[in-house]
């Protein structure tokens, strides 16, 4: 992905009246953010704007300081988003410039010298079939990058707007499945109750390889109900070779309490779901239910 701008995580922004359409996603003017380039290519400006040449490209994994948001901002690939104030070094030199947002990763996620690096790469909304309803979505990419060089790349499609007001990641070991380096979550959720949270799964082979695993989703709303959806992976608890475990659990609330005054539930359905892992070939077979 060659851009001639510069861009990250993405505050919020509006091509609907009255509709936000990206997130500031802890970017924000009060404090000095950590970050990485999320395009392949990105040019660091002398200004938060086009008009002046670039004074330096970066590219895919490096290091950046984000120092602030500017009011200026920038639509590419159907996202607006502000230009950033950032620190960064290039050749053994500290430099400062300012760069567009959408070419920023989100959370920074590392494992040594290997960096997890997602970002938002395009708008990508669907139109419901029932209603014609448009549902806004966006195309999240995740690229395993080492020493500069991109090793692996997917992509998923966020579920819809509202679950996609903030977002964190995080990396696992192998969690004992065979020829797994780590387990990447992406997580993409709701600022309010009622609204689902999705946990995006991806395994990092010893060969290399980004491998997408099925996800979850989880919501709860006060007093009413909650959905929980997890995974027992082979080194867990009750966890088998080379198996991955989706559990699922759907609850009311009772409108009785405990003696610490939590909510007592009363669980309505569960399920589990076993999927298997093929370490030879890299894939995870169809599901199995029990």
């Amino acid at each position: 992905m060659l851009l001639f701008l510069a861009l990250g995580n993405f505050a919020l922004a509006q091509d609907e009246p009255g509709f936000p359409d990206m997130r500031s996603w802890s970017i924000n003017n009060q404090d000095t953010t950590d970050r990485y380039i999320f395009a392949d290519t990105a040019l660091v400006r002398v200004s938060p704007d086009t008009k002046q040449p670039p004074i330096d490209s970066l590219f895919a994994g490096d290091n950046i300081i984000v120092t602030g948001v500017t009011p200026n901002s920038l639509t590419i690939r159907g996202i607006k988003g502000p230009w950033l104030k950032i620190n960064y070094t290039k050749n053994g030199v500290p430099k400062n410039g300012y760069i567009w947002q959408g070419l920023v990763s989100c959370a920074p996620l590392r494992r040594g010298n290997v960096k997890f690096v997602y970002g938002i790469e395009r708008r990508a909304d669907s139109i419901r079939k029932d209603d014609k309803y448009k549902i806004r979505r966006f195309l999240v990419r995740l690229k395993v990058v080492q020493d500069g060089r991109v090793l692996a790349t997917q992509s998923f499609t966020t579920f819809d707007d509202e679950s996609a007001n903030y977002s964190s990641g995080k990396i696992m070991s192998g969690m004992g499945l065979t020829n797994v380096q780590n387990i990447v979550t992406i997580e993409f959720s709701g600022d309010a109750c009622g609204i689902s949270t999705y946990d995006y799964y991806f395994a990092f082979t010893k060969n290399n390889q980004l491998i997408p695993f099925p996800g979850k989703e989880n919501v709860a709303d006060a007093g009413a109900y909650y959905h929980s959806e997890s995974f027992t992976f082979p080194n867990e608890k009750n966890g088998q070779p080379d198996t991955v475990v989706w559990n699922m659990e759907n609850a009311e609330d009772t409108q009785k309490t405990d003696r610490k005054g939590d909510p007592i539930y009363k669980i309505t359905e569960k399920k589990n779901t076993v999927y298997t892992w093929d370490g030879v070939n890299e894939k995870i077979s169809s599901p199995v239910k029990k």
